[in-house]
C-alpha cells in the first residue's frame, strides 16, 4: 500500500507554541503541567514511604511491580471504553478516581493508619485509575487541535511531561523533608482537581453517529485488527519498541550510575535531571520544529535515534559530573524529538472511533518494552558492571537502527481521515436483528480487459481499508466466462458492524475507492449486494416478522401476578 507509505517534510512554517493559541488545548495543557508535578511527587512519596513502613526490599520493590501492572492488565480495555464511552466523561470518572485514591492515601497517611499491605493496595488503586485514564486522555490531543497544528501539540505534551519528570522529584524531596509523605499524597490529589475543572468546561460536540455502539469484547478486537491492518500503526509498533527497549537502561540504571561510577549525592542527581529537562524542552521549542520544515518523520527519528545511542556510550564511558551533564542534555532532546514524532504518528494516524484503542495498543507495546528492557539491563549491571552496560546498550540501540530500512516510519497528517459519509443507507428487505451475521457484502465491477492490471493494482489498495474498518475477510474474484467482469468481496461480523462500516468510511479511502471506480464501465456506481447467513431464526416466517409483544403476566384483580401469590 504504498499509496500510504508517502511522506514529506511538513508544509506547516509555524511553531510549537501556535497550538497554545487553541484556548481548549491551552487549559489542558497547564493542566497536564499541574497534574505530572504532582503525578511525580506522588511516585516519589509512595516508594520512599514503603522504605520507612518497612525494611523488606521485596515489598520496596512491588511499588514499582504495581505502578505498572495495571497498563499490561487495562490497556486495551480502557482505550476501548475511551472510544464506546463519551470521552469527556470517561475522563471526569478516571480523574476522579484519581483524586479519590491520591486522597484515600493522604489520609491514611495523615492518621497513621497507612501500613504495607494498605499501601500496596492503594497504589494498585492509584495506578488503575492511571491506566484507565492514559489511553484516553492521549486520544483529546487529536480531537481539541487543528491536524496542522498536532506535530506542535504533541512536542508541547512531551515538554509538560518531561518538565514534570524533573521538578516534580524535586518538589516531592522538598515536601517528604518538611511535611512528610501525606502532604505529598494530598497536594497530588488537589492537581487533578486542574485536570476536572478544565474537563467540565469542555463542551464536546456529539459524534453524529447514528449506528448502533459496539459491544465490550468485539470493539477490542476490532480495535486489534485495525491497528494490524494499518501501515503507519505497524510500524510505529516496529520501531517504538526497539527504541524503549535498549534506552531504558538510561532510567533504570542513571539514579545508581551517577552514585557509583560518578560519585555524585542526591544534588547532583537533581540537576543532571535539570538538564535532561531542559534538553527536553529546547527539543520541542527549537529543534523539532524547525528539522519538520526539512525533514521526513522518519529522518528525524533515525538521527536522534543514533544521537541518543552516542548519550548511552558517551555515559559509559564519562568519569566526570559535566560529561554527564553532557550526555544528558542531548539525550533530552533526542528523547523528546524520538517520542514526539511515535506519540505524532499514533494520534494522527488513527481516526476518531479508535484513537483509544490505537494508543491503548502503542501503550501496551510502549510499557512492555520498557519493563522488559529495565528488568534486563538491570540484570547485565549487576553481572557486568554498570558502565559496560551503558556501552552495549548504545551499541544496540545502534544496531536497531537498521529497522528504519524493515519499518520506514510515515504518519497520515497529509490525510483526511473524518468519515466521509459517502456509503448510502442500505435498504433490505426483510428487516434484519442488528446482532444477526455473519454479513456477506459484494461489489460487481465491469471493466476494460486492457485496464485489468492497473485496476487489481488500484482494487488491493483497498484490502487495508476494509479491514481497518472491521471486515472479517476480503477479497476479490475475476468471472471465469468474462474477464471482464469482476467482484469484490467481504464478510462483516453483523448488521450492526455493517451500519458501523459505513460511518468510518474516511475521506482518505473514499479518495483512493475512487479511483477503482473509475474502472467502472457505466453510467452508475458499481452495484452492490448484500446477503445474510440463513439459520433458523434468520429469515423468519412473515408472521413472525411483526414486532415482538411485550411479555404479559396473569394477575388477580389487584395486579399482583400470580406467580407471586402461588
Amino acid at each position: 500500500m504504498s499509496v500510504m507509505l508517502r511522506e514529506k517534510p511538513s508544509s506547516h512554517q509555524g511553531t510549537a507554541w501556535e497550538a497554545l493559541e487553541n484556548p481548549l488545548f491551552r487549559a489542558l495543557w497547564i493542566a497536564t503541567i499541574i497534574s505530572s508535578i504532582g503525578s511525580w511527587m506522588h511516585q516519589v512519596a509512595d516508594g520512599w514511604l514503603m522504605t520507612t513502613l518497612s525494611p523488606d526490599p521485596f515489598l520496596v520493590s512491588l511499588i514499582q511491580v504495581l505502578i505498572t501492572l495495571p497498563m499490561f492488565m487495562m490497556a486495551l480495555p480502557a482505550g476501548t471504553l475511551a472510544d464506546l464511552m463519551d470521552r469527556r466523561r470517561y475522563l471526569l470518572f478516571t480523574q476522579t478516581w484519581m483524586l479519590v485514591a491520591s486522597a484515600t492515601m493522604g489520609f491514611l497517611t495523615w492518621k497513621g493508619w497507612m501500613n504495607p499491605e494498605l499501601l500496596l493496595l492503594t497504589t494498585f488503586l492509584m495506578s488503575l485509575g492511571v491506566a484507565l485514564n492514559s489511553p484516553g486522555w492521549h486520544s483529546v490531543t487529536p480531537e481539541v487541535v487543528d491536524r496542522k497544528h498536532l506535530p506542535g501539540a504533541v512536542a508541547l505534551n512531551g515538554m509538560a511531561i518531561n518538565c514534570a519528570r524533573a521538578v516534580g522529584p524535586a518538589l516531592a524531596g522538598l515536601v517528604l523533608f518538611y511535611f512528610g509523605a501525606a502532604a505529598a499524597f494530598l497536594l497530588n490529589a488537589l492537581s487533578f482537581l486542574a485536570v476536572i475543572l478544565v474537563l467540565l468546561r469542555w463542551r464536546r460536540k456529539p459524534d453524529g453517529l447514528s449506528a448502533p455502539r459496539e459491544r465490550f469484547v468485539p470493539a477490542m478486537r476490532v480495535g486489534v485488527r485495525h491497528v494490524r491492518h494499518s501501515p503507519w500503526l505497524r510500524t510505529v509498533l516496529v520501531r517504538a519498541p526497539l527504541f524503549l527497549v535498549n534506552t531504558s537502561c538510561l532510567w533504570a540504571l542513571i539514579p545508581i550510575l551517577c552514585s557509583q561510577a560518578y560519585g555524585l549525592g542526591p544534588q547532583q542527581y537533581g540537576i543532571l535531571l535539570a538538564i535532561f529537562g531542559t534538553g527536553a524542552v529546547t527539543g520541542a521549542i527549537y529543534v523539532l520544529p524547525f528539522l519538520r520544515k526539512r525533514w521526513t518523520t522518519d529522518q528525524i527519528v533515525t538521527l536522534f535515534w543514533l544521537v541518543f545511542a552516542a548519550c548511552l556510550v558517551g555515559l559509559g564511558l564519562g568519569h566526570t559530573m559535566w560529561q554527564a551533564a553532557l550526555c544528558l542534555l542531548f539525550a533530552g532532546v533526542s528523547w523528546l524529538c524520538v517520542l514526539s514524532n511515535f506519540h505524532f504518528v499514533v494520534q494522527s494516524s488513527a481516526p476518531p472511533w479508535v484513537q483509544g484503542r490505537a494508543m491503548s495498543v502503542y501503550l501496551l507495546f510502549f510499557f512492555a518494552a520498557a519493563t522488559a528492557g529495565s528488568a534486563t539491563w538491570g540484570y547485565l549491571a549487576k553481572k557486568v558492571g554498570l558502565q559496560e552496560v551503558f556501552l552495549a546498550a548504545g551499541c544496540t540501540l545502534v544496531v536497531a537502527s537498521v529497522s528504519r530500512f524493515l519499518a520506514p516510519l510515515t504518519s497520515a497528517v497529509d490525510h483526511n481521515l473524518q468519515p466521509s459519509k459517502a456509503w448510502p443507507d442500505p435498504e433490505v428487505n426483510p428487516q434484519i436483528p442488528m446482532s444477526h451475521g455473519p454479513i456477506l457484502v459484494t461489489v460487481e465491477y465491469e471493466i476494460d480487459e486492457g485496464d485489468a492490471p492497473a485496476f487489481r493494482e488500484e482494487l488491493e489498495k483497498l484490502r487495508a481499508f476494509r479491514h481497518q474498518n472491521g471486515v472479517l475477510q476480503w477479497g476479490y474474484f475475476v468471472d471465469l466466462a468474462d474477464s471482464r467482469k469482476y467482484r469484490e468481496v467481504y464478510f462483516e461480523e453483523s448488521w450492526g458492524a455493517h451500519l458501523r462500516h459505513h460511518e468510518r468510511v474516511t475521506q482518505f479511502e473514499t479518495e483512493v475507492a475512487s479511483k477503482v471506480y473509475a474502472f467502472h464501465q457505466g453510467e452508475e456506481m458499481p452495484p452492490v449486494y448484500h446477503y445474510a447467513y440463513c439459520n433458523h431464526k434468520f429469515p423468519a416466517d412473515s408472521e413472525e416478522q411483526a414486532p415482538e409483544q411485550p411479555r404479559t403476566v396473569e394477575t388477580d384483580s389487584r395486579g399482583i401476578p400470580l406467580w407471586f401469590l402461588d
